[in-house]
């Protein structure tokens, strides 16, 4: 069984197995920081809705201009 690299909780079939990269949440200062993981870690359901797909978003959506 592998483990969410977010929350640390197990992950029972393969379904539930995502990938974390995009993840994104608030550091304790309110700056959005996006978080970093290995090639081979996956996260839950629960977090790739909470952290990883809103994270995706945000980051599309705030393209800094060049």
């Amino acid at each position: 069984m592998k483990v969410c690299c977010i929350c640390g909780c197990q992950i029972k079939n393969r379904m539930g197995e995502n990938n974390p990269a995009g993840a994104m949440c608030k550091d304790n200062e309110g700056n959005v920081v996006e978080l970093s993981f290995g090639p081979e870690e996956v996260c839950c359901n629960d977090c790739n809705n909470r952290y990883v797909i809103p994270g995706r978003i945000y980051k599309m959506t705030h393209k800094e201009e060049k």
